[in-house]
């Protein structure tokens, strides 16, 4: 005879499973359509959480599963079905999410390879930050500069641009990224070119961009208008 409390055990159970089902979807969902890099990377902690509540389900379902001396009845199987879909969506999603950071791996390499060694150093932890979809977008410029498809009007504009919000942030005391103050050296660097600072400087503008908003750069600076314009060019929008 089973426990009397076994029945609201197994069903609270299974509508816990249900529902972390439900959430793994959305969470699923969120990531394929976000782009904001910091609430991918919060959806992606939420999917690896779920795994912790698999392992809590399993050892409640074996728990359960012991207090059974005769036929189980039929709720047990939904259950253990539930788990098996549970534990095939989330390590799915994980999987998925370890392609993804192998392919990360080789954009970052293959941008960092563009760079001298001094260079990397400096881009090194800029690169790290950079989500699948901001590597893309940088190796897509980089290559429309070096193949002088950027006018000089628009670099310029560029680098006064990011100039102006660098300087912002230092006048706040802002760290954005390890490597700002350098790429700041850079922009006002007397020996170098423009094409050759913005080579240097592109990586850093999407987390200017993210975070202009939030620490109100100020509406004189056309940095975001001119970034814009030059993506949705390189990358034929």
């Amino acid at each position: 005879m089973l426990p009397s409390n076994f029945n609201v055990r197994l069903q609270q159970l299974e509508d816990n499973i249900k529902q972390d089902l439900v959430l793994l979807k959305e969470y699923e969902d969120a990531r394929r359509y976000e782009d904001e890099p910091r609430r991918k990377g919060r959806y992606l902690r939420e999917i690896e959480r779920q795994r912790e509540s698999l392992s809590r389900y399993q050892k409640e379902y074996d728990d359960l599963q012991k207090q059974v001396t005769s036929e189980p009845p039929p709720e047990m199987q939904n259950v253990a079905t539930q788990l098996q879909q549970m534990d095939a969506k989330v390590n799915m999603l994980l999987a998925g999410q370890a392609a993804v950071y192998r392919n990360q791996l080789q954009l970052r390499q293959t941008l960092l390879a563009r760079f001298d060694a001094t260079q990397q150093k400096t881009l090194a932890a800029i690169a790290e930050r950079l989500d699948q979809n901001q590597l893309v977008t940088i190796e897509a410029v980089l290559e429309a500069l070096e193949a002088s498809q950027v006018s000089e009007a628009e670099t310029r504009q560029l680098l006064e641009g990011t100039r102006q919000a660098l300087t912002i942030l230092k006048q706040r005391g802002v760290a954005l990224l390890a490597g700002q103050e350098a790429i700041a050296e850079v922009i006002n660097a007397p020996g170098l070119d423009a094409k050759h600072k913005l080579k240097v400087t592109a990586p850093i503008i999407p987390f200017l961009l993210e975070y202009e908003g939030e620490l109100e750069l100020g509406s004189g600076i056309n940095l975001k208008p001119a970034w814009e314009r030059l993506v949705a060019r390189v990358r034929g929008k």
